[in-house]
Order: C-alpha cells, then structure tokens, then sequence
C-alpha cells in the first residue's frame, strides 16, 4: 500500500512544480517597481463623431411583378411580357431604359390538397426604378394603380454626391477628435502622440419621413403613397420640391500614448 502512493505523490509534486514555474514573477525593491511601471507605455482613446445633412436627389422604387399560371412556362412568359410593357410605358413617360433593373427573381409551387404536382406556379420579379424627381415617381405610381399584377414593395432615397459626403464626414469626425486631444493636452498638461485609429459604424441614413413620401404602404402592397400635392392659382398641380433629406453620421476613434509634459 505504501508503494502506491509514493507515485502519486511524484506526480503531485512534479505538477505543483510547473505549475509555479508558469506564472510571471517581479522582483525588486518598491523604488524599482514603481520606476518599472513608469515605462510601461500609457495609452488613451478618443472618439470624434459627426452627422452631415444632404438634400436626397433620387430615389430607387422596387416593384413586384406576380403571374401565375398552371404551366410554369406560361406564369414565367407573362411576367417577361409584363416587365416588357413596363419598360415601354416608362421610356414613354420620360424614363431612360438604364434607369430599369430587374433585380430578383423566384418561382414557388402551388400544390392542392394531396397532389403530389403543382397546381400551379407563381413567378415574382423585383423591378427596380431610378426616379429623379415626383413626375417620374408618379409615372411609376401610376403602373401600380393600372396593373393588377404589378405590386409596389420598396422604396430607398439617395444622394449622388455620397461619396463626398462620406468624406467630408469623415473628417469632421476627425477634426473633432483632434480638438478634444487638444482639449486633454492642455487641462491635463500631458502630451498625446497617434499611435493608432479606426473608422466606426457610418451610413447614410433617410430621415424618416422625405417629402411627403411613405416608406412603407399597406399590406397587399396595392396604390402607391403620393406626395402631398398643391393646387396653383392656374389649377395645375404643383409637387414638393425634393425628396427630403439624408444624413451621414461617421465615427472615428483615435488610439493616443500618453507622456508628462
């Protein structure tokens, strides 16, 4: 019995051994600590936001063109034909064929109660249309109204200068980190040197509402919102100006080392 312990007991001590030996170890005196210490590198963080506003020069309408046959071939055939017509108003109406995008398309079966083949077939593709101002977004509402196979789903406002709007963001978000380094520098009276960065979650972002226009529309998607519209002295119809406003927020973080003055 005496004999089957003293291995253990080996074992034992052997793994308490490497286990003291792994852990970090500081020796010195407490002057020599604290000077130890004082080297290690001190490091801050500090974070500019911005938000610029931009007037909002287009928007991208995405329509749904739904058919549905018993042949799969015949429900696909009628929605080419129905985008096809589509396409025809809309140059007609003043649109640009470049500004049209089919952008998804998905076929589902329909199968009846325990049928083993479809019933039938629904074919859905997203149209989506570039409109520049409310006459070319009503030349489109009115497809919605007209066609019954025609559905609106979304629609997205944009700015074409958004690429510079990012930048000019960007640095504001920066200048206004410089300018609370600054601040630190000189209520702490220490100096801080850019040791590192990063760019933060940033977006151009609609405000909720854009003149008038609704972001979302009733369930079955049927009609489209319209702007409010004003009657002129004349009696024609006058429509607002412009789709409203965007905003892009950026975020930048500065990463500093900190020194005594």
């Amino acid at each position: 019995m005496h004999n089957m312990w003293k291995p253990i007991a080996i074992i034992s001590a052997c793994l308490c051994t490497v286990t003291l030996c792994a852990e970090p170890e500081l020796k010195g005196s407490p002057a020599e600590l604290t000077a130890y210490l004082a080297t290690l590198p001190k490091t801050v963080s500090i974070t500019g936001e911005s938000e610029l506003k931009s007037a909002a020069d287009r928007a991208i309408v995405a329509l749904k063109v739904v058919t549905e046959n018993k042949s799969l071939q015949e429900a696909a055939r009628a929605n080419q034909e129905i985008r096809s017509a589509l396409l025809r108003t809309l140059t007609e109406r003043g649109l640009p064929a470049d500004r049209v995008k089919a952008s998804r398309f998905s076929s589902t079966p329909k199968y009846g109660w325990l049928r083993e083949k479809p019933k039938s077939y629904r074919v859905e593709n997203i149209v989506k249309i570039t409109v520049q101002d409310e006459k070319e977004f009503q030349a489109v509402a009115k497809l919605v109204d007209s066609v019954s196979e025609v559905f609106y789903d979304t629609i997205e406002f944009e700015a074409s200068n958004k690429d510079e709007l990012k930048a000019k963001a960007i640095a504001l978000a920066i200048d206004k980190a410089v300018d609370k380094k600054r601040l630190f520098e000189e209520k702490l009276g220490v100096k801080l040197t850019p040791k590192a960065f990063s760019e933060g979650p940033a977006g151009l972002l609609p405000l909720p509402e854009s003149a008038g226009y609704k972001r979302t529309m009733g369930y079955s998607g049927r009609g489209v919102s319209t702007p409010n519209i004003t009657e002129t002295a004349e009696g024609t119809e006058e429509m607002p100006a412009a789709f409203g406003e965007l905003i892009y927020k950026a975020t930048v973080t500065v990463e500093y080392t900190v020194e005594t003055k």
